[in-house]
C-alpha cells in the first residue's frame, strides 16, 4: 500500500507554499487533498493519479512515509561534484509511432517538390542534349534529391534523432551547487548557473533507447527542462547506462524540496 498524506494547513504549511502541481491532472495541490509522493523523484500526485499510473513511477513503486521538509541549504553545502556523464543542449526525442501518417504527407510533399524542380530540368536537358537523355536524368535527379531531403527532414516528421555518443569535447557537465544555491552546467570551464530562487520548475523524462538506435549501448535517454520564473527554458539531454541511473537519482535527491521536480512519464 502506498503512503498517503492528507494535507492540512497547520501541519503542512511549508509544503503547501510550494504550489505543487499534480503532473497527471495539472491541478494545483491544496489543503484538503490526499496525495502520494514518489520516493525517487519527490513528485506529488493525487491518490487517483497514482492509481492511474498503476502505483508506479520512475520505474519503482516506493512512496515517502513523510512529507519532505525544506532542506537547510547551509547544512547541505557539500563539495561540488559534477555528474560523470555529459549533456547536450536540446532534446532527444524517440520515435512517437510508426510515422505512417506524417511519413505519407512528407513523401507526397517530396514528390510535388521533385516534380516542380524536375520538369524545368527535363525541358532544359531536352533542349541541349536531346529528349533521349532528359527523362533518365530527371528520374535519377528525383531519386537522389528525394533521398537526401528525406534524410534531412525525417527527424522532424518522425520525431526521432539518430543516436550518437556525447563526448567531453561537445558535452556539458551538470551539478547541484548547494553552497551557491544554483543548478550549474559547464563546458570547457565556461560555467552557467541558474539560482534556485529563479527556477519555476524542473521537468524530466527517461526513455529506453532501442537496440536498433544505439547498437551495443544498452542505455536510457534523459531529457531535462529547467524553466525559470521569467519563462526562460534550458533544455539538455544525456544518455545513461543502466548502472548510472543511481547517480541521476542522486542529482534529483540533491535538489531542494521546494523546487517542483516533475517526471513527465
Amino acid at each position: 500500500m502506498p503512503h498517503t498524506h492528507h494535507l492540512k494547513q497547520e501541519t503542512h504549511s511549508d509544503f503547501l507554499k510550494q504550489g505543487r502541481i499534480d503532473p497527471i491532472t495539472g491541478e494545483k495541490i491544496e489543503e484538503g487533498h490526499t496525495i502520494v509522493i514518489c520516493a525517487a523523484c519527490k513528485s506529488a500526485f493525487f491518490v487517483e493519479s497514482w492509481e492511474y499510473l498503476g502505483e508506479t513511477h520512475c520505474n519503482q513503486t516506493d512512496t515517502l512515509s513523510e512529507i519532505p521538509v525544506r532542506k537547510s541549504l547551509q547544512l547541505m553545502a557539500k563539495p561540488l561534484e559534477y555528474l560523470p556523464f555529459y549533456f547536450k543542449k536540446g532534446q532527444y526525442i524517440l520515435d512517437r509511432g510508426d510515422g505512417s501518417d506524417t511519413g505519407f504527407a512528407a513523401i507526397t510533399l517530396l514528390l510535388i517538390l521533385g516534380a516542380i524542380v524536375t520538369v524545368p530540368l527535363v525541358i532544359t536537358i531536352a533542349v541541349f542534349l536531346g529528349s533521349i537523355f532528359a527523362w533518365p536524368v530527371g528520374w535519377a535527379f528525383i531519386g537522389v534529391s528525394g533521398y537526401l531531403i528525406n534524410e534531412i527532414i525525417q527527424p522532424y516528421y518522425r520525431g526521432k534523432r539518430k543516436f550518437s555518443k556525447i563526448t567531453a569535447k561537445k558535452g556539458f557537465q551538470l551539478a547541484v551547487n548547494m553552497k551557491n544555491q544554483t543548478v550549474e552546467y559547464m563546458r570547457k570551464n565556461k560555467k552557467i548557473s541558474i539560482p534556485f530562487d529563479d527556477i519555476k520548475h524542473i521537468k524530466y523524462y527517461i526513455d529506453y533507447i532501442p537496440f536498433s538506435e544505439c547498437g551495443q549501448y544498452l542505455q536510457q535517454s534523459v531529457s531535462l527542462e529547467i524553466m525559470t520564473k521569467e519563462y526562460k527554458k534550458t533544455r539538455l539531454y544525456t544518455f545513461l547506462h543502466n548502472n548510472q541511473i543511481p547517480q541521476w537519482s542522486q542529482f534529483l535527491e540533491d535538489l531542494p524540496y521546494h523546487l517542483p521536480v516533475l517526471n513527465q512519464k
